[in-house]
């Protein structure tokens, strides 16, 4: 299995601010998932599918496949980021990740959001955000270098670094999964 790297936009000022910061966080402390089923019920007209990118329908739970904290809160986060306006790294994260310093490596990811030492992990491949200002701090490290990359993963390397400028551009942080 490829390890494709997934890149958006996220309004982590918001997701601060909101209740679902603390649910998330006390959901992956318990593994209890009733928390977020009732915040994604009562705000599902601003959710979507993060799968799909769609609207999140009435019987979204039918299409859940683990029904664990990690999925709920996939559905959940949705309200702060476009699941449809990917601009990651995609299956040249690798080639992207080992061309770079070790000191740098950490800026296409961020840090993990856990509890308890439970990671939030939908697809199981790992899961990051990122602050605005860690956005900034990110965008002004990787300018720094040209890496030998062939064409599609240089495309791939300078659309991530375009998402992050908007990013930066818009205070918005950064969610990364695989």
């Amino acid at each position: 299995m490829g390890m494709s790297h997934e890149a958006f936009a996220f309004d982590w000022h918001g997701f601060e601010q909101d209740e679902l910061h603390d649910l998330l966080a006390q959901a992956l402390a318990t593994n209890d998932t009733a928390a977020l089923k009732v915040y994604i019920d009562a705000n599902r007209q601003f959710l979507k599918d993060p799968n799909e990118g769609e609207p999140l329908e009435n019987d979204w739970l039918t299409k859940l496949e683990n029904r664990d904290v990690h999925e709920f809160g996939d559905y959940a986060l949705t309200r702060f980021y476009d699941p449809a306006d990917n601009f990651g790294i995609w299956d040249h994260w690798k080639d992207v990740d080992s061309g770079l310093p070790d000191f740098a490596k950490a800026a296409t990811l961020g840090v993990s959001f856990n509890r308890n030492s439970n990671h939030f992990n939908p697809g199981r491949l790992g899961s990051y955000f990122q602050t605005p200002n860690q956005v900034r701090d990110t965008l002004a490290l990787l300018a720094q270098f040209e890496l030998p990359l062939e064409d599609g993963q240089q495309k791939s390397f300078a659309r991530f670094k375009d998402g992050l400028k908007g990013c930066v551009s818009s205070n918005l942080g950064l969610y990364v999964t695989f």
